[in-house]
């Protein structure tokens, strides 16, 4: 039976996305971003707090780049969520490689296998220190490591890592269990 919980939106699980940014100066920045994910065939949108560096950066380059956190580098992940771009060349201290990405002006970090060059459609102010960002995919990077032989993308060889927003913790995406749009013709 159902019972009343603290009221609070329950979905899962949230894709951890590191976005990568260029500042006035061309020095690189990246954070870690969980209230994101793919909104029509070939874009993202985003939430993040209007007072990041990453959303200043954006308003400034028009451009960012998404990677997708893996369970190999959770720990890189995590520290670009918890120190602020305000405060510390977080890339440059982690002795990250960066180059430019080739269609927008963002970085794309090397150290991840999966990335995505976005150009900015559109950026609102959602009235409560947030602001919503919509970005077009214009270009996509990834590894051979993680590729199958058809050259798409095979999340059992990425292993992306997913935010639990009720335990605060990272876990792994599992495994496949059904086939989509076929599992369900059975109860036709």
């Amino acid at each position: 039976m159902l019972k009343n919980i603290k009221t609070r939106p329950i979905i899962a699980p949230h894709p951890v996305l590191i976005i990568g940014t260029y500042d006035e100066n061309r020095n690189p920045d990246a954070m870690n971003v969980a209230w994101g994910g793919q909104c029509w065939d070939n874009q993202i949108a985003l939430n993040i707090s209007s007072s990041h560096k990453t959303t200043e950066n954006m308003r400034k380059s028009g451009g960012f780049t998404v990677h997708i956190a893996d369970e190999e580098r959770v720990e890189l992940a995590d520290y670009l969520g918890i120190t602020s771009g305000h405060d510390k060349t977080k890339l440059s201290h982690v002795k990250a490689t960066v180059t430019p990405a080739k269609e927008v002006m963002a970085p794309i970090i090397e150290e991840f296998v999966l990335a995505m060059e976005c150009r900015i459609i559109s950026m609102t102010d959602n009235g409560d220190g947030g602001t919503r960002v919509v970005g077009e995919v214009v270009r996509t990077v990834a590894d051979d490591s993680i590729l199958d032989e058809n050259g798409r993308v095979d999340y059992s060889k990425l292993r992306p890592i997913t935010f639990d927003s009720e335990t605060n913790t990272y876990r792994a995406l599992g495994s496949v269990i059904a086939k989509a749009l076929n599992v369900g013709k059975t109860l036709k």
